[in-house]
């Protein structure tokens, strides 16, 4: 990296952050591309709570440890003196930092960056609200008691405002109803069993308690929050890296990941949704990417325009690729090229356009499947797990059929025009054209992470072709299936064709 060269390195060196959701996908790939790239940033003061019995230094140290800081820590061990945790959490009144630490992030902070959030589809409403809308008031407020701030960067999401088909990079008003305000003050007083009832309500032609409260937030901020220097980024679904750390990375389930998983595995093989729309996947570097340029490019413009700037950072309307050109390289990685080690049946997966569809192949498909596996268990003595597996996995994949049953076209002026001030250095640092992706290349390695960063198979040639053998055999067993089916079905229906053709 010619980082020296690079006005948006130039612009971090000195800088103080501030950053919230620091240990989820997103805000620990900021650090650590900011890290690699910014080598003069100042320090980055982190927002981190304990969490299952590990306190927030802890936390810490586990997150420095992984896979995903590798080149920064063979570059500069010490490198990591500059994330500094600050003890806290967005659900308590003032982010629940102490004195000492608000005095010194108000004396010290140049640039607020908010990307903790609960990404949950089926969150509780007055959680995600308190959670996603709570945490952002408080950061505002936060904000302007920062006598220093130059750019305070909200974490939205593109499907904010996915009641609406052709979305622009502009404020949607949502109405008196939706106050934020207000909608923070139920949840204060409100029974949470009250507050339940009305999230059909609340929810109206929106899919989740999540792109709701990402709507409400942003009504706050542009209707409270407009005297801090503030631009919003609106990223779509955010899956592994194009090319940063590495072709592939990933380390969760969330999103497309789990139902790559469960495809491979052969737990999953029906999906409601239309294979002919487009899957929105954004890689996790170019949003990283944009994210840094929007922190810096927000400190330029923010007294240029009246109103905060909005930033969508999707695929789709650049280059689509649809659901069954994915499912289609889904399927030929996981049943010839790179099967998983371990799986319950031979890869497929299908669309279902209407419920009853569905429903039939999810009996067929998963629940005879898993009553056949589960009580095979029980007579051997194991332990019975796929009808409760099968649960989740219709779950999970329900929450994503809004999303596979229908397309969106994001506009991306703001997008083009940032890219369009960026120098060539910086363009080729912190790339973000999603032109530049290659589809056939990007999933491959996408699933090929999965295997190798979530799941932790072993990659060795040996394994592989224990795998490819599995599959064959595999595919000989349903051969076998399939020709026993026909030929039963025909010898039963002989006498009947015989009949018909002779009467």
């Amino acid at each position: 990296m010619d980082v020296e060269s690079s006005q948006v390195s130039r612009f971090y060196a000195g800088k103080n952050i501030f950053l919230t959701g620091g240990t989820g996908f997103l805000g620990k790939c900021f650090i650590e591309k900011v890290l690699r790239s910014c080598p003069d940033v100042g320090t980055i003061y982190m927002l981190c709570r304990g969490k299952r019995g590990k306190s927030p230094e802890e936390r810490m140290t586990s997150l420095f440890s992984e896979m995903l800081f590798d080149n920064v820590r063979a570059a500069n061990p010490d490198v990591f003196q500059k994330v500094v945790p600050v003890i806290g959490d967005v659900m308590e009144k003032n982010l629940g930092i102490s004195e000492e630490d608000e005095k010194l992030i108000t004396e010290n902070v140049n640039i607020m960056i908010h990307s903790a959030a609960t990404i949950r589809f089926d969150e509780h409403i007055k959680l995600s609200l308190q959670l996603n809308v709570g945490g952002t008031v408080k950061m505002v407020e936060l904000a302007r008691r920062v006598k220093n701030l130059i750019s305070f960067v909200h974490v939205s999401t593109a499907y904010a405002n996915c009641n609406i088909a052709d979305i622009e990079e502009v404020y949607y008003e949502m109405g008196e109803e939706y106050s934020p305000l207000k909608l923070l003050e139920l949840c204060d007083w409100m029974d949470e069993d009250v507050i339940a009832s009305m999230t059909e309500t609340l929810l109206r032609d929106r899919p989740n308690t999540y792109c709701l409260t990402k709507a409400v937030t942003e009504e706050y901020l542009f209707k409270h929050a407009k005297d801090i220097p503030l631009g919003i980024f609106r990223p779509s679904i955010i899956g592994a890296s194009w090319q940063e750390p590495a072709p592939g990375w990933i380390d969760n389930f969330n999103g497309p990941s789990g139902l790559f998983i469960a495809v491979g595995k052969g737990v999953l093989r029906i999906l409601e949704g239309d294979v002919n729309k487009v899957a929105d996947i954004i890689p996790i570097d170019y949003c990283v990417n944009m994210l840094i340029c929007v922190g810096w490019y927000t400190s330029i413009i923010t007294k240029q325009v009246e109103t905060p700037l909005i930033y969508h950072c999707t695929s789709g309307s650049k280059k689509p690729y649809t659901w069954l050109q994915l499912g289609t390289l889904m399927l030929e990685f996981f049943q010839s090229k790179e099967p998983y080690n371990e799986v319950f049946r031979r890869p497929d997966v299908n669309f279902a356009t209407n419920k009853l569809e569905l429903e039939y192949w999810k009996m067929i498909s998963h629940w005879v499947p898993a009553y056949i596996a589960d009580g095979l268990a029980k007579i051997t003595g194991n332990k019975a797990i796929m009808l409760r597996a099968y649960d989740k996995v219709h779950r999970a994949s329900k929450t994503f059929t809004f999303f596979t049953k229908r397309e969106w076209t994001w506009t991306d002026g703001n997008c083009n025009m940032l890219m369009g001030k960026m120098s060539d250095i910086d363009k080729s640092i912190y790339s973000f054209n999603v032109h530049d992706i290659i589809w056939e290349d990007y999933y491959p390695n996408y699933f090929r992470g999965t295997k190798k960063y979530i799941l932790k198979e072993d990659m060795s040639d040996s394994k592989l072709q224990e795998a490819r053998a599995r599959q064959a055999r595999w595919r000989y067993i349903y051969n076998i299936a399939v020709l026993v089916f026909i030929s039963s079905l025909l010898y039963f229906l002989y006498p009947f064709i015989t009949t018909l053709l002779t009467g």
